[in-house]
């Protein structure tokens, strides 16, 4: 007996491309992901010692960054105070829950920092952190 399998040259072989798919996919995410944090990394940003102090509890979070030369950067770009308030007002109104990390170097201006402070206090965020560099011993 005789069995015609037709013009069909493929006879039983695995279908590789969903595969592949999901490993270009995969390959996309781990580069996007290294890029953010190379970012992150070369921010030139003194932060100043602290003894005492909790790690973040992992939630999403405003980061704004106060250099020692007075700007002032969010989420990687640099904004005026104006745009700065725009946008903490504009992430409490998304989430009255949401928190606020503020990182200062070490020789930022007092007075910016307390812009900043008065900024979030505008827009009635609440859950207000600051980073610093956890000193090792006592």
């Amino acid at each position: 007996m005789r069995h015609d399998f037709g013009d069909d040259d493929e006879v039983g072989g695995i279908d590789l491309t969903p595969m592949l798919d999901v490993v270009f996919l995969l390959l996309i995410f781990f580069l996007a992901a290294t890029t953010f944090a190379r970012e992150e990394v070369e921010l030139d940003l003194r932060l100043p010692p602290a003894k005492t102090g909790q790690t973040g509890k992992g939630d999403t979070q405003v980061v704004i960054n106060l250099m020692a030369d007075g700007r002032i950067q969010i989420d990687g770009r640099e904004v005026t105070l104006e745009a700065l308030r725009q946008k903490l007002t504009a992430a409490a109104a998304r989430n009255p829950e949401q928190s606020v990390l503020v990182r200062g170097d070490q020789k930022a201006q007092f007075g910016i920092g307390i812009e900043v402070l008065d900024a979030c206090r505008l827009a009635k965020l609440k859950k207000l952190d600051f980073g610093a560099v956890p000193v090792k011993g006592n």
